[in-house]
C-alpha cells in the first residue's frame, strides 16, 4: 500500500500541472519505476488523479473554476500582465492567448488605445467588448471549460491568413529541453500557429511552470522573444536564456 506522506506529497507535486511522466514520479521521491506505477495505480483507484499513457494528471474536481485557477500566484500574474502590458502601443494587432495569466492583461491595457485583439479566451473577449477603441476578432468554435477557451478552429486558412504584431503565450510547463508545453492538442495547434503569424512572441509565466512539462511542446524557448515571469526563477533557466537570445523577464 501506498505511504500515506508520499500520497499526500504526490497530489501536491501534480497540483500545479496537467501532466507527468511516471518517471518523473519516481525520480522526484527517489523510488522504483515499478512502485510509481503501483502508487499512480492506487492512487487512480480512489479518483485521485487521471491515467494517461506514460504519465498521470490530477484528478480535477468538476466545479473547479477557470477563476480558481487565477488566483492561483496572482500576485505574481499581475505583476507579469502589469509588465506585459507595457510592452502595447497604440494600434498594436495583439493576440492573447489562453491561460490564467494571459487573461490579465486586458486589465492592464490603456483603453484609450486603438487595439485589435485576436483571441480565444473567454475571460479576455468579456473584457474586449467592454471597450469601444478595441476591436475583436474570435478564433475557436468549441468551449473549453477548464480554461475558459474556445477552441476547434474550423476556417484554418482564416486563421493562418490573420497578422499579429505582438503574441502574448500562456503555458502549462516550461522546461530546457521540452521547452513551452500544452496538454490539449486543440489548444496548442491553435498557439503555434499564432506565433507564425506574429512578429514578435512574448510566454507569460509564472514561476510554479518551470522545470513542469505537459503533453505536448507548441514552441522551444528560441521561439519567444521575452519570457516574462515572476517570483523565483531556477538558476539553469536565467543560464539559459541569458546565453541565448531569449530574454528573461522577472517583474
Amino acid at each position: 500500500m501506498i505511504n500515506s506522506q508520499r500520497k499526500k506529497e504526490i497530489i501536491e507535486y501534480l497540483s500545479d500541472t496537467d501532466y507527468r511522466t511516471l518517471k518523473d514520479i519516481a525520480d522526484k521521491f527517489a523510488i522504483s519505476m515499478n512502485t510509481a506505477r503501483r502508487d499512480i495505480n492506487e492512487l487512480a483507484e480512489e479518483n485521485l488523479v487521471k491515467k494517461f499513457y506514460g504519465g498521470v494528471s490530477l484528478a480535477r474536481k468538476k466545479d473547479s473554476t477557470f477563476q480558481s485557477r487565477i488566483a492561483s500566484h496572482i500576485e505574481e500574474k499581475q505583476r507579469i500582465a502589469k509588465y506585459a502590458a507595457a510592452l502595447v502601443n497604440d494600434n498594436d494587432l495583439l493576440y492573447i492567448d489562453s491561460g490564467s495569466t494571459t487573461s490579465l492583461l486586458t486589465d492592464y491595457l490603456h483603453r484609450d488605445f486603438h487595439l485589435t485583439i485576436v483571441t480565444n479566451n473567454i475571460y479576455v473577449i468579456t473584457k474586449v467588448i467592454e471597450v469601444v477603441n478595441w476591436d475583436l476578432i474570435v478564433v475557436g468554435s468549441r468551449l473549453k471549460h477548464s480554461s475558459c477557451s474556445l477552441i476547434n478552429v474550423y476556417d484554418w486558412d482564416y486563421l493562418n491568413s490573420l497578422n499579429v504584431n505582438k503574441a502574448f503565450l500562456a503555458t502549462t510547463g516550461l522546461t530546457i529541453q521540452g521547452g513551452a508545453t500544452n496538454p490539449d492538442n486543440a489548444e496548442t495547434i491553435i498557439k503555434t500557429s499564432m506565433m507564425k503569424r506574429s512578429q514578435e512572441n512574448f510566454l507569460l509565466t509564472d514561476s510554479s511552470k518551470f522545470d513542469r512539462t505537459s503533453l505536448r511542446t507548441f514552441a522551444n524557448i528560441e521561439d519567444f522573444d521575452k519570457i516574462i515571469t515572476s517570483g523565483t526563477v531556477p538558476k539553469h533557466f536565467v543560464e539559459y536564456c541569458a546565453a541565448g537570445s531569449t530574454q528573461l523577464i522577472i517583474a
